[in-house]
């Protein structure tokens, strides 16, 4: 029995790149972020004319940018990780293409667990456009997955599932989405279930990813040079909040 829930969801909307890449989630804002972060420490360090509920409220507004920035930073390190542990697995995701090979961007966040929508250690978004049935999109636009996975001890290992539904779907996406609808259509199926039933080539290709990970990942701590280090999500989470609440950039 496992001891995390991973979970796939088909989200079925319409809608009225040039190379597929495995991205972090957090960098479209990533920019905004740091500005904002510069503009409210500014105004924190230069304004004398500030009240106390208005310098509360900039502190909080400084904390929550700093949560988002150090999430990006984890996210950035965690698939840094995950590529130096299991390239080849790493680079079918970066490389990842639909029926029609067209690129499709795979975007990666890792996430608070109380932030979760669902109640799974892993989930993938992506939604099928009404112009081009073998073409998924999500949040970050079409030709897009988006991947959330909490920060938790075994988040790689959670991320390797997921990408093992991505590598499946993406190029079946038609077929798959029609399949999905059947199977799942009764809504009796447990939400952590749905992708994973025993005929569900998707959840069998995300077992079989999630297995060659683990391979991997043994094979990498049994033969890794002495300085190479591998900390957990939840260690580096810690490293890089320390290294931030550090910085002379930031104002808590």
């Amino acid at each position: 029995m496992k001891k995390y829930s991973v979970i796939m969801i088909i989200i079925f909307l319409t809608l009225n790149s040039a190379w597929a890449k495995l991205r972090n989630g957090y960098e479209k804002n990533i920019h905004h972020v740091r500005e904002q972060l510069k503009n409210y420490n500014e105004i924190l360090n230069t304004s004398n004319n500030l009240s106390t509920s208005e310098r509360r409220r900039i502190k909080a507004t400084i904390n929550t940018l700093i949560a988002q920035q150090s999430y990006y930073e984890l996210t950035e390190e965690l698939l840094a990780q995950f590529k130096l542990i299991s390239p080849g697995l790493y680079n079918r995701i970066d490389s990842m293409k639909d029926a029609n090979g067209i690129p499709t961007d795979i975007y990666v966040k890792f996430i608070p667990r109380e932030e979760a929508s669902v109640m799974a250690a892993g989930i993938t978004y992506m939604a099928q456009s009404d112009e081009d049935k073998e073409a998924c999109f999500s949040e970050y636009g079409k030709h897009s997955v988006s991947i959330k996975v909490w920060l938790f001890s075994k988040a790689l290992f959670a991320l390797s599932h997921e990408f093992g539904h991505v590598n499946y779907q993406v190029p079946n996406f038609e077929t798959y989405t029609e399949y999905y609808k059947k199977e799942y259509s009764s809504g009796l199926t447990e939400p952590t279930r749905m992708g994973h039933s025993t005929e569900d080539l998707s959840g069998r290709n995300a077992a079989a990813f999630e297995k060659e990970f683990k391979r991997d990942y043994l094979n990498y701590i049994r033969f890794r040079k002495g300085d190479s280090r591998l900390e957990s999500p939840l260690v580096v989470m810690q490293e890089i909040k320390r290294k931030v609440n550090n910085s002379r950039e930031y104002v808590m």
